[in-house]
């Protein structure tokens, strides 16, 4: 006796595939579980227990018979909406990691940099702190909801094999990109003001006081205010992130909505 669920997944193979390589591409690419740290077992297994999911929940049409060429073609589409997806979120953690990276240089960890498992690359001791930081506060308000329901969002808003490339995705992709400087120019503003001024007092003593050492003074100097200062700026860092995570809501549908034929 079939069970009907595999009844199901037997009669429409073309829909459970394009499901299947959608889910699978946009958990591939996100920050939370995309990276060497989660185990590979662990992902097919989410990946496949969510194709299950949405191949129940969703309305699926009857597929007209496709060659080779067209199935390959529409599951090309189905990846490319799922990696255009997941890319909205990377840009957010992007510019985490830029606004951090530019404060580790302002406090002088240039070169004191660690292994991130999560993006799998070396990364300043301040970007790897603020990173972890950044994760919690995504889990902390839902954003993993907002991926989800965006996740089924997309597969209502454009059908299986229906991806469209345009010009007007282009453009929204590079509006999305131009933010990263602006949300990573947010986060380290703060402590870049307060070392210049400091690195500015400093210069002043070097001149009142031509013996003191700049060299050795300084380093203490910035450290223990930056440190200080990315601490006390540290609600400032949680209500960028969360507006910015909200923002999520409108971000995906109009990355769907460019990509509908």
């Amino acid at each position: 006796m079939t069970i009907p669920l595999i009844q199901n997944i037997l009669e429409n193979q073309a829909a459970f595939l394009f499901i299947l390589f959608r889910v699978g591409a946009f958990l591939a690419a996100m920050p939370l579980i995309g990276g060497a740290s989660v185990p590979v077992m662990v992902k097919v297994m989410l990946v496949i227990s969510m194709t299950f999911v949405l191949f129940q929940v969703m309305d699926i049409q009857a597929q007209p018979p496709l060659t080779f060429l067209s199935l390959t073609l529409g599951l090309l589409g189905e990846v490319l909406i799922g990696l255009i997806m997941s890319l909205a979120i990377n840009m957010l953690f992007s510019a985490v990691e830029m606004g951090s990276e530019v404060i580790g240089l302002q406090m002088g960890f240039g070169s004191a940099n660690l292994f991130d498992p999560i993006s799998n690359k070396q990364v300043s001791l301040i970007a790897r702190m603020q990173g972890m930081v950044a994760m919690l506060i995504f889990l902390a308000v839902n954003g993993h909801y907002i991926l989800i329901e965006s996740l089924v969002l997309s597969f209502e808003l454009i059908p299986s094999s229906g991806f469209y490339p345009s010009g007007p995705l282009i453009e929204y992709l590079m509006k999305l990109a131009s933010r990263i400087f602006l949300i990573g120019l947010k986060i380290g503003i703060p402590v870049i003001v307060a070392l210049l001024m400091a690195n500015v007092t400093i210069g002043i003593f070097a001149r009142v006081i031509p013996q003191m050492n700049v060299l050795l003074f300084s380093f203490p100097v910035t450290i223990t205010l930056g440190l200080l200062i990315v601490g006390l700026s540290l609600p400032m860092f949680v209500g960028i992130l969360t507006e910015e995570i909200t923002t999520l809501r409108t971000v995906f549908p109009g990355l769907l909505m460019r990509m509908r034929p």
